[in-house]
């Protein structure tokens, strides 16, 4: 987290939504492609927007799904607008956290969901799943204000993805610098701080 504080916000960032995880079944990728095809159907302005599904095969099993989303995406007509990025260093992926807009996540009640984390504080404005962590713990206000969009559906999705790429640069910059800082509640040294400070209170350490 501490190390994508760093990247601009005010860089002219493209019109790229960047998925992030292994190619699991649980992430529900399926999800993600067919939201950016309800996008695309329902609002002219969006066709130029582009799905980058960015992660690692950990074996065959991963390599036939990524084979199955591929067919999807063709199915679909959506060849050129969605590129996948796979077993990639963590260069690669850093330079897509600074350069995409919108950061999508899709798994169903994640426990925590550090990727969510990591797209704050890199600055994207993210979609994520209205269960589990992201809608408990980490897609909260912040100051009173939003820090990201939730959603369930197909139709869910395309819509925050449309109302985050719809945003004035004022407004999505300030949502930009909220989510930030609202991740990085979830540092390294912020977590070593207030469980020292825990551990502290608790009278294990004086």
């Amino acid at each position: 987290v501490e190390s994508l504080k760093n990247l601009s916000l005010d860089s002219k960032r493209e019109r790229v939504v960047l998925s992030i995880g292994q190619f699991r079944p649980e992430k529900d990728h399926e999800l993600q492609i067919r939201s950016l095809a309800m996008l695309r159907e329902k609002n002219p302005d969006m066709k130029d927007v582009k799905l980058v599904l960015l992660g690692s095969c950990r074996g065959e099993d991963d390599e036939d799904r990524v084979e199955k989303y591929q067919a999807l995406v063709k199915s679909l007509a959506l060849d050129a607008n969605v590129e996948f990025v796979l077993n990639q260093p963590y260069s690669v992926v850093k330079d897509w956290l600074g350069r995409a807009s919108v950061g999508l996540h899709t798994m169903w009640n994640e426990h925590f969901g550090i990727g969510v984390v990591e797209m704050m504080a890199a600055g994207l404005l993210v979609v994520a799943h209205d269960s589990g962590g992201p809608k408990t713990d980490i897609i909260v206000p912040f100051d009173g204000k939003r820090t990201g969009f939730l959603a369930s559906t197909c139709e869910e999705y395309a819509d925050c993805i449309k109302e985050a790429l719809g945003m004035d640069k004022g407004s999505m910059k300030e949502m930009r610098q909220r989510a930030r800082a609202s991740a990085l509640r979830f540092s390294d040294q912020v977590f070593s701080e207030s469980f020292e400070a825990s551990i502290i209170d608790s009278g294990v350490l004086t």
